[in-house]
This record gives structure tokens, sequence and C-alpha cells, in this order.
């Protein structure tokens, strides 16, 4: 609701800015203007408006006022500005292409010698007198399109010495526009006076286009950063089409004309009905970017349809042919602004974001627009609004985009929150994941060395035991026949078993592992796996603290044994070295090399387990694990663990 009640706030201002320069100043009435009482230098320019005499289908000249001739005989008073289409004159009304002449006399008031008229855009060609001197002229007065060269001019036109009345004749043809007459004020004033209003005029204009100019820039940089976002595209195509088109427009004194002083009259009028043809798609696309649900694609087919038509008629066409198409453009329009303010009440209706605005913009834009087309096509004299209008109707947008660009930033920073939540308490359960698979593997480490010392305490010294027994039952003479032969025989078995029941109480738990002493306990995995395998097997160890301060050497004891059976077991290898040392940035490594037949050799053998627990217990105890090629053949295991000397160290130093 906030960006919407400060668009209603700077309508507001806006327009009891423009209301405010609403006073009562003097009118002409039966083709006279008094400003006796009007100090133009204390009180500001005055427009020329009200009652001129109205001599219809005639361009007369000063020297047709001249005293002692018959004056004219005068048609009518008409109240410029305005046009004469529609103006009834002996019961009929006008047409919209004609010629006339307008005659006013003025009454300045004292010490006003230095006046001067500021004349805008008088359709389509015009002379001006004042006390029978030509002041000011646009293009060439004709009584017939081929005779007339139609032009659209800013004049300032310098007048003779006010101290006394001041006639002013004013010729006005017509044979190229649907509507004749004069559309603006003409303003009167002393030259700087009027300079300060031309000034003023391009000094807002270019507030204006600069503004839209620098959203333009803005909205594009947003397409280029994010290209999905089309709808900041059309906004940035939007804002230029308007900026073209205000600069071209009598409201801005055809601002275009100052950066391109040569261009076209007739090239500069056309831009403003371009404009006006394409900005209804582009407009469309922009709102269907952004509520795809309510603007539905066949009026969009229509407003291309409309703009594709009327860009051919405005650039191929003469001028007759021309404004008579452009009634039917504002006819359309009509039909255009409606389907927009439904469509949009209908995002209004379903709580779209920034629907509110757009609706609100789009409204003052259709009211003002309109007022335009009235006082163009329709001659009704109505303030114009149009860049007001615009004004408001770009800032609705901008606020719009902006405030679904920010709920998109709260979204995404809801989503960033919710997502670090969901981090850290999945890193948590992973750390207590870790922590329990550490502890299964302590209580299995545990577990085996209990298993180890019953095998080695209990059932090896039984079986120690009856070995003895039957040893010394074998010295014994015996008198049955082939019972000494069976007691030898189980003694030897006794025997064989004792080893098995060391073997696999060694393999469980050696009798010689201790923390921090590993090396006997590789040095024995070398040798009893050599004896068992008959391969050459050779433990070297390089370790810088005696004993070793690591946590984790029972882990690199369970992946030693684990590499060397499986050399043992798929590489058929005639050597295998194992190596235990300090290697380079603070690392204790583990390797285990074999000359054996390779691993893509090896891949077709049956396994696999024995990696993957290799590298479960490297990953649990947060050590690197690699497994490659050796550089003589065969394959090397290497695992590396950070040395744990320093942090004990240090936990030494603090106790």
């Amino acid at each position: 609701m906030r960006p919407a009640a400060l668009l209603a706030l700077l309508c507001l201002l806006l327009g009891w800015g423009w209301a405010g320069n609403d006073r009562d100043r003097p009118l002409a009435r039966d083709g006279v203007l008094d400003l006796t009482g009007w100090d133009i230098a204390r009180d500001g320019p005055v427009a020329l408006n009200g009652q001129w005499e109205f001599y219809w289908d005639r361009l007369l000249a000063p020297e047709d006022f001249r005293p002692g001739l018959p004056p004219p005989q005068r048609s009518d008073s008409m109240t410029l500005p305005g046009s004469w289409k529609g103006h009834v004159l002996q019961g009929s009304p006008l047409p919209g292409r004609g010629q006339a002449t307008f005659r006013l006399r003025l009454l300045p008031g004292p010490r006003e010698s230095r006046l001067a008229l500021r004349i805008l855009a008088i359709k389509a060609a015009y002379r001006l007198w004042a006390d029978g001197t030509l002041v000011a002229e646009g293009g060439v007065v004709g009584q017939s399109a081929a005779t007339e060269i139609p032009d659209r001019t800013l004049a300032l036109a310098r007048l003779p010495d006010a101290t006394a009345p001041i006639e002013l004749v004013l010729q006005v043809s017509n044979h190229s526009f649907h509507r004749g007459g004069v559309q603006h004020s003409i303003t009167m004033g002393l030259p700087e006076q009027l300079e300060q209003i031309h000034i003023r005029t391009w000094s807002l204009a270019m507030l204006f286009a600069g503004s839209l100019l620098v959203m333009a820039v803005y909205h594009f940089a947003l397409h280029f950063l994010k290209k999905k976002d089309v709808s900041a595209l059309y906004f940035g195509c939007g804002c230029l089409v308007l900026v073209v088109t205000y600069s071209a427009l009598d409201s801005s004194d055809w601002l275009l004309t100052l950066f391109f002083p040569t261009a076209s009259p007739a090239v500069v009028s056309k831009i403003p009905l371009l404009g006006y043809a394409i900005l209804a798609s582009i407009l469309y696309r922009f709102y269907r970017s952004l509520y795809p649900n309510e603007f539905i694609r066949c009026i969009q087919i229509i407003c291309d349809i409309r703009s594709v038509v009327f860009v051919f008629i405005i650039l191929t066409q003469p001028g007759f042919i021309l404004y008579s198409a452009l009634q039917w453009l504002a006819i359309i329009s009509f039909f255009i602004h409606a389907c927009f303010l439904v469509m949009l009440a209908l995002c209004l209706k379903h709580n779209r974001d920034g629907a509110l605005v757009l609706f609100l913009g789009y409204i003052i834009l259709s009211a003002t627009s309109l007022s335009d087309i009235y006082r163009h096509f329709f001659g009704v004299n109505v303030m114009h609004l149009l860049p007001f209008g615009l004004l408001a109707f770009v800032l609705s947008q901008a606020l719009a985009l902006a405030q679904r660009f920010s709920n998109a930033f709260t979204a995404v920073e809801n989503l960033s929150q919710a997502l670090e939540a969901n981090n850290a308490a999945l890193r948590a359960e992973m750390d207590e994941r870790n922590r329990l698979e550490r502890e299964i593997v302590n209580v299995s480490e545990e577990e085996r060395r209990r298993l180890s010392h019953d095998l080695h305490d209990g059932l090896c010294q039984q079986l120690a035991a009856t070995r003895l027994r039957c040893s010394a039952l074998e010295r014994r003479p015996i008198a049955e026949q082939g019972v000494a032969t069976e007691v030898s025989e189980i003694s030897h078995l006794l025997e064989e078993s004792v080893s098995q029941a060391y073997a696999l109480s060694r393999g469980l738990w050696p009798a010689e592992h201790a923390v921090g002493d590993i090396g006997p306990s590789l040095a024995e995995l070398a040798r009893r796996a050599g004896e068992a395998s008959g391969v050459h097997i050779e433990y070297f160890e390089n370790l810088a603290c005696v004993p070793c301060r690591n946590e984790h050497l029972v882990q690199f004891y369970r992946i030693a044994q684990e590499a060397v059976g499986n050399a043992v077991k798929h590489a058929r290898p005639g050597h295998i070295a194992v190596s235990l040392g300090c290697g380079t940035n603070r690392q204790l490594v583990l390797t285990v090399r074999d000359n054996g037949i390779g691993r893509q050799a090896a891949a077709g053998t049956t396994g696999g387990l024995g990696l993957r627990i290799m590298a479960y217990r490297a990953r649990m105890i947060g050590a690197a694990f690699s497994i490659g090629d050796a550089e003589a053949g065969g394959t090397m295991v290497a695992c590396s663990l950070a040395c744990a000397a320093d942090r004990t160290g240090q936990e030494d130093d603090d106790g």
C-alpha cells in the first residue's frame, strides 16, 4: 500500500502545482484585449486568449483594414485558442480544412514598449502582422493543398512600439490536417520573459527525458544481468519510446530540435504519432510478462496488428489520409484502454504484486492521454496534461517493478535463511552421524581387542595345555596297538589349532599393538602376511615422533591390513612394500605399493568391497585416500592425515 500512497501523494502535489498556475488574466472581448490594468513587467506575460474577430474563407492583409476603406464583413467572433472545425456559421458547422483571418486590437498598459509574442505550432501555415509589419510566419499560406506548404514552428516575434494600440492580423490556412485553427495560446510579454518560458520548458523537458533515459538504461542493465526477466527489457523499451515521443511534442517545445536543429518539421510531427501507435504493443508485453494469466495473448495480437497497420499509414500516406486514419486510431485506443483497465482490475482482484500501483498509474495515463486525444482530434479546450500523465505512469511502473524486485529479494533472503538453518541442522546431523560412526568403529576395535585377549588368554591357553598333555601321553608306552599313532596325530592337530588360534588372535588385535606404537604391529603384519602368502613383504618406517601421537593409527593399521590383503589376493605381486612416515606439509603418510599386474588387469576379478572399506575408514578420520598406478608398475595405495604433534603439544602447553 505504501507505493500506491506515495504515487497518489505525488499526483496530488503535481496536480496542485499545475492548477496553481491558473490566475485571473485579461480576456479578449469582441476582438479587443484591454491590458491597461495589467503590468507585464510586474504581473508577467499574458496569453492573448478570448474572442478574436473571425473572417472565414478569406486571407486578409493589414491593407484590407486601412482607414478610409470599407471594412471587411466579419464572419463572427471566435475564441482562441481553438479550432474552427464545427464552429457554427450561418447555421452550418465549418469543416476542418480551409483558410481564415483573425484580427485583434491590443490596448497595452503604460511603459510597455518592448513587447514580443510567443507563437507555437499554428497548423498548418500562418502569417502574422503587427500594425502592418510582418513579424512572424510559418510555412506558406495557400488557398489549397497544392499552394500550401505546412510547417510547425516556434517563433518569438518582436512587436513595434507598444505605447499605442496594436492591431494584430493573423492569416491561417489548413489544407493538410483534419482540424485548423490556433491550438495553443499566443503569449505576449517582455522578450526576456518569453525566453525564460522557453528555457524553463526545455529544462523541464530535459529533466523528464533524462529521468526516463536513466530508467531505461537501469532496466536494460537489469535485463542484461537477468535475461529471463523480460519485464525489465519491455519497460526500458517503453521508456525510450516515451522519451522520443515526448521530445517531439508541442508541450516540450520540440526538445528534439535542440539536438537535431535541421530535422524536418514533417518528420518531427510524425514521431509522436509513431510512438503513440507502437506504445500499446510494448506496454501490453510488459504487463503480460508480469501477469501472464490475466493478460491474454489474443489482445496482444490485436495490439500488434494495430501498431503495424498505423505505422504503415503514418510512414506512407499523405496528410489527408493520415489524419483521417488517426481518428480510427483514437477510436481503437478506447477499446485498448478498456482492455488494459479490465485486466489490471483482474490483477488487483487476484492480489498480484504491484497491481494496485500499476492500476492507478494506468488510470492517470488513460485520463491524460484521452484528454490529449480530445484536444487534438475534437478541439476540446482542455489543459495539456499528457506530460503529467506520462510522469505518473512511468513512476507507477517503476514503483511496481521495485516492489516486485523487493518482494523477490525478500523471498530470496527468507529462502537463504531457511537454507542456512537447514544446512546447519544437516551439518549437526552429519557431525552426530560421524561421531556415532567413529564410536561404532571404536566399539568394534574394542570388541576385537576383547575377543583377541579372550582367544589368547582362554582358548589358546587351553589348546596349548591340551597339546602338552598329548605330547606327554605320546612319550608314555601304550600297549594297545594303533593308539600311539592316533595320539600322535591328535598332538599334531592340536599344534596346528594353537597356531591358527594365535594367528586369529593377532589378526583381531596384535598383542604388540599399543597406542602411539604402530610400527611393531605393521612389521608383524608384513611378516605374517609374507609367511602365509609366500610374497616378499617389507615394512619401512620414518617417523619424527617416537611414539607417534596420532590417535587414528589403529585405522591406519586396518587400512594397511586391507591393502595388503587385496594386493595378495588380486594383484599377484612378487613384492609388497608397506611404509609409514612423515610427509610434506606436516602429514602422516601410509603407503602400500606392489609390483603386481596393476588395476586394469585386476579389474575383472571379483571384489571391490575392500576398497570401499578403506575409503570409508579414511573418510571417517578425515584422511585423504587415493589408489593409483605405481611408477614402476603395479598399484599404490596411499593415505595421508594431518600430523597431531602440534595440536597435542599445544594441549600439553595449555595444561
